[in-house]
């Protein structure tokens, strides 16, 4: 089969077309064809070999895909081959065919395309846990979620606003700001133009919740907002620096990575909690659980991702560059 066989950290170049051969199953797993591939930035940052739950090399990356059943295992209960489904793992969705274990095969939501179901499980499931599973986010509460027009971001906007949060976003250009508020976020703020702790200091005094990927000035200025008993979720360190084989960045990507003391934490009764479900799926109860109250709450409210632009199989390197273009949505 083709599939991106990743060798070594680097560039889009790094990302080849090659010939392997198709995955082969153990019992307890399943087999696709694949449909539509989700693209994540944390598979950027694997890419750039920043990312520390990345398999070691080399392997195929992609952490998630829609397809069609082509193969079950001995062991494998309620699928079948020709289901339609979503399938998340480690690596392996940058291919014609992907395996997974059977508790990370969900079936698609009823009417949704493939590309949609490529686009949902690890943007969804990372915002879910986020607010609701460690935020415990409330109806009425305040919330802010940091980089509002990216992949976990909207899934985020929607999420809180359809429980009854009022949310602020924040985003760096007038269509990605846009693109919030059509989410249903109370304010989208330009933190390029505008100093965020300054806006929401004026606007709403602080806030109860904070969805927090950026890491550096982003992460503290954020805990700064958080009011007694708020609740911050750190989920991403997108602006890391480090570059492994240059040493001079190594103080920055420490300095700037998500931290705070206890005492801190003590004069402020507030909390800082974290999350990363790569490490959930190691746990098939916990995994099935919250696909099943996640995929409820967004039937019953109609939500559906936001789906920025496809590219072509052979033009995922472009993907890539996209995302790191900061254009995409």
């Amino acid at each position: 089969m083709k599939a991106y066989l990743f060798k070594s950290p680097g560039g889009v170049n790094k990302l080849q077309l090659a010939d392997v051969p198709k995955p082969d199953i153990a019992p307890d797993e399943v087999l696709i064809k694949v449909k539509a591939i989700g693209i994540n930035y944390a598979e950027v940052l694997s890419r750039k070999g920043q990312y520390s739950w990345a398999p070691p090399r080399p392997y195929v990356p992609g952490m998630e895909a829609a397809g069609e059943v082509v193969e079950v295992g001995s062991d494998v209960n309620d699928i079948q081959k020709g289901d339609r489904v979503i399938m998340g793992a480690q690596y392996g969705a940058y291919a014609e065919y992907m395996k997974s274990k059977q508790h990370l095969v969900y079936p698609i939501p009823k009417g949704w395309s493939w590309q949609e179901a490529a686009a949902f499980l690890v943007n969804f499931i990372t915002a879910w846990v986020a607010l609701f599973k460690l935020g415990r986010l409330q109806a009425g509460e305040k919330v802010l979620i940091q980089a509002a027009a990216g992949e976990v971001g909207t899934a985020a906007v929607q999420l809180a606003t359809n429980a009854g949060a009022k949310v602020a976003g924040t985003a760096s250009k007038p269509d990605k700001l846009d693109l919030i508020k059509k989410l249903g976020a109370d304010l989208a703020i330009n933190y390029s133009t505008t100093d965020f702790e300054q806006e929401l200091r004026m606007q709403w005094g602080g806030v109860d919740v904070c969805l927090e990927v950026v890491g550096g000035e982003v992460f503290r200025k954020s805990k700064d907002l958080l009011v007694p008993f708020g609740r911050m979720v750190v989920a991403g360190y997108a602006s890391i620096p480090l570059k492994k084989w240059k040493p001079w960045t190594w103080w920055p990507a420490w300095r700037d990575a998500p931290k705070v003391g206890v005492m801190d934490m003590a004069k402020g009764s507030f909390g800082i909690a974290a999350t990363h479900i790569g490490y959930l799926t190691e746990k098939p109860e916990i995994a099935q659980s919250v696909y099943k109250e996640l995929v409820s709450f967004v039937h019953t409210h109609g939500i559906k991702p936001v789906i920025g632009k496809e590219f072509a199989f052979n033009e995922l390197p472009q993907a890539h560059a996209f995302m790191e273009s900061r254009k995409s949505v």
